[in-house]
């Protein structure tokens, strides 16, 4: 199996969100919701391996970049705050039949997984070369 790379994560986010606008687009909120909270999850995980770090459980990215980029002021802790908050609702949405997300819910969420790719994007250009 291919390692993961920066780009290859960037352009999972992109294709995350994209498919989230479309999921959203057509009334899927539980299911835009899970796609957004992958666009963040990528991008958090491309700046863990600026540090040549591989979370290898999937539950652990969030930790390791509140750890290592939010806590550490390497970046605006809100973005931590995002995935963290992204990731309980990415899990209702998943796991539960009444989970109450509507379509404000689903276009915060979009606003701030759009916000975390761009983010990434612009703090990981050199690693994306």
């Amino acid at each position: 199996m291919p390692l993961n790379t920066v780009p290859a994560l960037l352009k999972k986010a992109n294709d995350s969100l994209h498919a989230a606008r479309l999921l959203a687009g057509e009334g899927l909120f539980d299911f835009a919701t899970g796609r957004a909270c992958f666009a963040m999850h990528y991008v958090a995980e491309a700046f863990l391996l600026t540090l040549r770090l591989s979370v290898l459980d999937p539950e652990g990215v969030a930790d390791a970049f509140g750890q290592r980029f939010a806590h550490t002021g390497v970046l605006p802790p809100i973005f931590h705050r995002w995935l963290v908050e992204a990731k309980e609702l990415g899990r209702r949405a998943e796991y539960e039949t009444d989970t109450g997300i509507t379509a404000d819910i689903v276009a915060e969420q979009l606003d701030r997984a759009r916000a975390f790719y761009a983010l990434g994007r612009e703090e990981l250009s050199d690693a994306t070369k």
